[in-house]
């Protein structure tokens, strides 16, 4: 009787939470911010040093994108790596601790599902020299420019929304 009693209540629980989580996603929403918008270019300025906000940033950026995806929107997506984060997007694993590589293996993973769904990766050529980083030791999703700042300057001007994540 007592495992009855005790299962009961956890489905209570449990119902009541799932009950509370849809409610509060139902009563929040951006269509006042999307009203009228039917396409959006986005550059994600991504300069982290924390491998593990990194991983939670990343799945930060799919949600982002698919959620304007799925409220109609065509989005057009640029994530610009420098600084330290860029020690996270190379082929080789000598560029980070013992400790970072397994965030980093979940950091490519990410890297290869946006640049499949088109989502344009760019590496900072400066960022990568100050970190001795050699252009050919990058996953070959992401392209190397020149300045990302330049890149920033010039997606920004084109109208992308700036969205920085350090």
């Amino acid at each position: 009787m007592k495992d009855l009693f005790t299962y009961l209540l956890v489905m209570c629980f449990t119902l009541g939470s799932l009950s509370a989580a849809a409610a509060s996603q139902a009563e929040f929403d951006n269509s006042r911010a999307l009203d009228g918008v039917q396409k959006t270019s986005i550059y994600f300025d991504v300069s982290l040093t924390d491998d593990a906000l990194l991983v939670v940033r990343m799945d930060l950026l799919d949600r982002t994108i698919r959620t304007l995806e799925e409220s109609g929107l065509e989005v057009n997506a640029v994530i610009g790596v420098r600084g330290h984060a860029s020690r996270f997007i190379t082929e080789d694993d000598h560029y980070v601790l013992e400790e970072e590589i397994d965030n980093k293996k979940k950091i490519q993973e990410w890297v290869k599902r946006f640049s499949d769904r088109g989502v344009v990766i760019e590496q900072c050529a400066i960022a990568a020299g100050m970190h001795d980083i050699a252009p050919d030791d990058f996953l070959p999703q992401v392209t190397i420019v020149g300045n990302g700042y330049v890149s920033l300057v010039g997606y920004q001007a084109q109208g992308y929304a700036v969205v920085p994540m350090d």
